[in-house]
């Protein structure tokens, strides 16, 4: 969700200008956990955002902490890093004002941007629901999110931060709650500042509210609410920047757009579940974790040991695995068919009873494929192949519902479209002497699909079944894979794997960069691979590790 930053933060002269830059910069580093020994909690900004904001994004100040000169390593990393550096360090030095000496001497620890309440739900509904949807006309329904900005000062340095406003031409207005606070020229927002922090934002009446919510403490400010606190508790502590997103705000939010058929949708199961991540400096990338709790649990991936990666090819330009896809749709399907009056429900199972006759498999037989461990893969060449790897408990009997299929699928396009034309299924060699079935859509790619021993492929080449079937080298061996998920619990439910670096190369010589400059090729070089993984349980967690190095 884009907060709308008044125009104040585009000039970039005053104090102003540079504290709540510093705020709003959380937004670009913590978009995206584990437990901990000790957990995390909120920094003292946070006393000053009222309990009701749905969205909260917090960043560390301490510019000689560990986490900034870690950050500052990694960018240091990217050929492009000195130019930006110094248009930065031009930016933060317009006008009279320079970061390093007048203002970085004044701030505290921690500084946060949060949302103070989300934009009107029918505007933005409306907007997305209508036939020709306006794009910018929704975009500016979101950009209506109100907001403060919070940053902790240095002991001591509130008169200081005073005299650089006044000098910087701000104008004060008076005094509330004990701080005082000032006017901008060009009305670009108002700025308030008392012993601990400045809090700026585009109203009077934003800032009002922090301020009111500081001075009432307790249950009054996001700090002081449980859960708020619990789900920072998860989260690893000393990170360089954290979020919370009341997940419970955006559903009851939709729901009121969606009228009656949120409980159709299952909204209201989600009103009370919220999010929180963070994101940490390391070495050679960066890592964020995040929780999510008070979400339902009517619907839970199966969690599974990946084993898959023994016959995913090392050279795989992406991987995704996961398991147990007929369990999930039947939960999913279930709870659809639970929410639908007399009338749908006997269409859906009307419906749900139809297209296995026309498959000719009965629905025992489909999910027998999709109840193991599942393995999505992306092969490399000139062009890429896809395949999709499932674990089977009885080989033959896997076989025998993908011969049924190959007749069954086109005469079910057929049914619906009698003048598709699909080419003839024909026999093709695999690996290791399997035979398999191959329908050309393309001279490039089609269908192919073959069973070997307790594993069922279906890919878009003969080359792309062959790789996973039987790889030269198996991913779970490669030193990449293994640096990436470095810290991968047992069980998970999901993984995702992009090697970076070969996507890019493949990208490139497929002529996606022919218009690329060399400085933007020399800044992608350092990208190496993302890793992603989610856990279920009590707490669902997800985490996300991008290698910049290495």
């Amino acid at each position: 969700m884009a907060v709308k930053l008044p125009g104040a933060l585009r000039r970039r002269r005053s104090v102003v200008i540079l504290t709540a830059a510093l705020a709003g910069s959380a937004i670009a580093v913590a978009g995206c956990g584990g437990d901990s020994e000790s957990g995390s909690s909120a920094g003292d900004v946070a006393s000053f955002v009222p309990s009701s904001s749905p969205l909260y994004l917090e960043v560390t100040t301490d510019f000689d902490g560990a986490q900034w000169q870690q950050v500052q390593a990694l960018a240091e990393q990217f050929p492009g890093y000195p130019d930006l550096e110094r248009t930065l360090q031009r930016e933060l030095r317009a006008g009279d004002v320079d970061f390093d000496t007048d203002v970085k001497p004044l701030l505290g620890e921690r500084a946060a941007i949060a949302g103070l309440q989300l934009p009107d739900a029918s505007e933005l509904g409306g907007e997305l629901t209508t036939t020709a949807p306006d794009a910018g006309a929704a975009a500016d329904a979101a950009d209506d999110m109100e907001f403060v900005a919070v940053v902790e000062l240095a002991d001591g340095t509130a008169q200081q931060v005073k005299d650089l406003l006044v000098r910087e031409g701000a104008t004060a207005a008076g005094e509330h709650q004990g701080a005082e606070y000032y006017t901008q020229p060009s009305d670009d927002g108002v700025v308030a500042v008392d012993d601990e922090a400045l809090v700026f934002s585009d109203t009077r009446e934003q800032v009002f509210a922090a301020l009111d919510a500081h001075a009432a403490a307790g249950g009054q400010t996001l700090a002081g609410t449980e859960k708020f606190t619990d789900a920072l508790a998860k989260l690893p502590p000393d990170v360089f920047g954290q979020a919370y997103l009341d997940l419970g705000a955006f559903v009851r939010s939709a729901a009121t757009a969606a009228g009656p058929q949120a409980e159709q949708l299952g909204l209201a199961d989600y009103r009370d579940a919220v999010m929180a991540a963070s994101i940490a400096a390391e070495a050679d990338g960066a890592r964020m974790k995040g929780v999510v709790l008070g979400a339902p649990t009517a619907i839970t991936p199966a969690e599974f040991t990946p084993q898959l990666t023994d016959t995913v090819p090392a050279d795989a330009l992406a991987y995704a695995g996961f398991s147990d896809l007929a369990g999930t749709l039947t939960e999913v399907f279930q709870q659809v068919q639970g929410s639908l009056g007399d009338e749908e429900r006997r269409q859906l199972e009307g419906l749900s009873g139809q297209v296995p006759q026309l498959l000719g498999v009965s629905l025992d037989q489909l999910s027998a494929l999709a109840e193991g461990e599942h393995a999505l893969v992306v092969t490399p060449g000139a062009t890429p192949g896809a395949a999709l790897a499932l674990q089977v408990e009885d080989g033959a009997q896997a076989q025998a519902t993908l011969d049924k299929l190959r007749t069954g699928v086109p005469a079910l396009v057929r049914t619906f479209s009698p003048d598709t034309q699909i080419p003839d299924w024909t026999r093709v060699p695999l690996a290791g002497g399997i035979q398999g079935w191959r329908l050309p859509l393309s001279p490039e790619a089609g269908v192919v699909y073959g069973v070997d021993g307790d594993l069922a492929i279906i890919g878009t080449s003969v080359k792309a079944v062959a790789s996973v079937q039987r790889p030269v080298a198996p991913l779970s061996g490669s030193q990449a894979f293994q640096q990436g998920t470095a810290g991968m619990p047992e069980q998970v439910t999901s993984v995702l794997w992009l090697n970076l670096e070969k996507g890019i190369a493949t990208l490139r010589n497929m002529g996606a960069f022919d218009d690329a400059t060399p400085e933007t090729l020399a800044n992608l070089r350092p990208l190496k691979s993302i890793a992603a993984w989610t856990t279920a349980g009590e707490t669902p967690t997800f985490e996300v590790f991008a290698r910049i190095k290495g």
